[in-house]
């Protein structure tokens, strides 16, 4: 079996500051990975791991070859910068369908830089596969079919799809996995490679249709707001006073 991880889109250095900490891989995408591991020892096969971002990422693919994945594929691109998330899955489809069959593309709930959510989503509808959304635990593969607990907001429930299918996970139970030191030092010499993939060699028509705007979140106010208390002698004065309050306030 051949699974494909799917890793979070990387804010470049002149934006990083606006966000989390994202020099290592982030605990949600090596979730994943380490699911993706789990698979492999039950069924056999190969993973994958295709990031799309700048050429800066390649020190987080790095990281992802420690932990014995088989090829890891950067897809990076000054003609791909700033494409919205609906542009990077349908590009991200194309080198999945590029490389050749696989039977799971799995990867994480959300991005730390877009936070859009809609990358699994996106993704699986330009494979034209179904998508198996916040899966808990992949429970088994068998007869061309993958068989999931998926978490709702009131209760879990379990799915069945065929494959190849996408796989959305929140798992956070897997095997507790480290680098090795053999793989490290494979990573680091040059032995492991991570594969560039620019649009020379993809060759795809690439739309023009890029983010023009963030938006920026905004950091609340701590303080608390302070309480007014009506000192009215009788009800119609406590009414005209709460009137003029609103009125200050831009309320009405």
């Amino acid at each position: 079996m051949r699974f494909v991880v799917i890793l979070k889109q990387i804010p470049d250095d002149s934006i990083k500051e606006e966000y989390q900490d994202v020099d290592q891989l982030n605990d949600s995408d090596k979730n994943v990975i380490k699911e993706a591991l789990d698979l492999r020892e039950r069924y056999g096969g190969t993973v994958d791991v295709i990031g799309f971002g700048p050429l800066s990422a390649e020190d987080v693919m790095k990281e992802t070859l420690t932990y014995g994945i088989d090829d890891a594929f950067l897809i990076s691109d000054p003609q791909f910068a700033d494409m919205d998330v609906s542009q990077v899955a349908k590009i991200v489809a194309a080198v999945i369908k590029k490389l050749g069959p696989y039977d799971l593309v799995l990867c994480g709930r959300q991005a730390i830089d877009g936070d859009s959510a809609h990358m699994a989503s996106m993704t699986s509808c330009a494979l034209e596969i179904p998508l198996i959304a916040y899966s808990d635990e992949i429970t088994e593969m068998k007869d061309g079919s993958v068989f999931a607990t998926c978490m709702g907001d009131q209760m879990a429930y379990k799915v069945e799809a065929k494959t190849p299918a996408m796989i959305l996970s929140i798992r956070e139970k897997n095997k507790n996995r480290f680098p090795s030191v053999p793989d490290i030092m494979k990573t680091y010499d040059g032995t492991y490679k991570t594969k560039i993939l620019t649009n020379e060699e993809l060759n795809l028509s690439v739309t023009k249709r890029k983010v023009t705007q963030l938006r920026k979140y905004e950091v609340k106010s701590s303080k608390q707001q302070k309480l007014v208390m009506s000192n009215g002698k009788d009800e119609e004065e406590k009414a005209a006073q709460i009137l003029q309050l609103l009125k200050q306030k831009s309320v009405i």
